[in-house]
């Protein structure tokens, strides 16, 4: 099979099911990604976002994230690979959840004007894997442990431009 070629910046709006194999559908004439088959979003508060993004990075377990505005302001997803099962018997930070299965996650869709879903971190063509969920809850306990100073001036994870 050919190497998809696309660059998520060469169109409005990427395959997103073709390039990277995710279970795209539209909804209201906007792509939304569903969870379960494999793949996972955990829901990180932005008042967590940059000591978790840095923690992910560090870590290698950086993956794509997006900022998605909500009622009560802006939240980040986090996409991983849920395949397993993550038990752990520690608690997750404070507004830290793992979103259920069959949840609906609007995705950039930069032919929409009124769309403020944005790419933090895009995700890559090159390296369509996601971090596994236990991965990534692990780097978000741990992301606690970095001087909130630190990781807002050494930012190592992409930003999207």
């Amino acid at each position: 099979m050919p190497e998809p070629t696309a660059r998520l910046d060469e169109c409005s709006t990427p395959d997103y099911r073709g390039l990277f194999g995710w279970p795209v559908r539209w909804q209201g004439g906007a792509p939304v990604l569903v969870t379960g088959s494999g793949i996972g979003a955990v829901l990180v508060p932005r008042s967590l976002s940059d000591q978790v993004l840095y923690s992910l990075s560090r870590q290698g377990c950086a993956g794509p994230a997006l900022s998605v505005p909500t009622r009560r302001g802006s939240v980040v997803l986090l996409l991983v690979e849920a395949d397993a099962p993550a038990f752990d018997l520690q608690p997750l930070p404070d507004g830290v959840r793992v979103l259920t299965a069959g949840t609906t996650i609007p995705l950039p869709d930069e032919r929409r004007p009124d769309d403020l879903s944005h790419w933090i971190v895009e995700p890559d063509t090159h390296q369509r894997w996601l971090p596994s969920l236990a991965a990534v809850l692990t780097c978000i306990r741990s992301a606690g442990r970095v001087p909130l100073d630190f990781a807002l001036t050494y930012p190592p994870h992409r930003r999207a431009g």
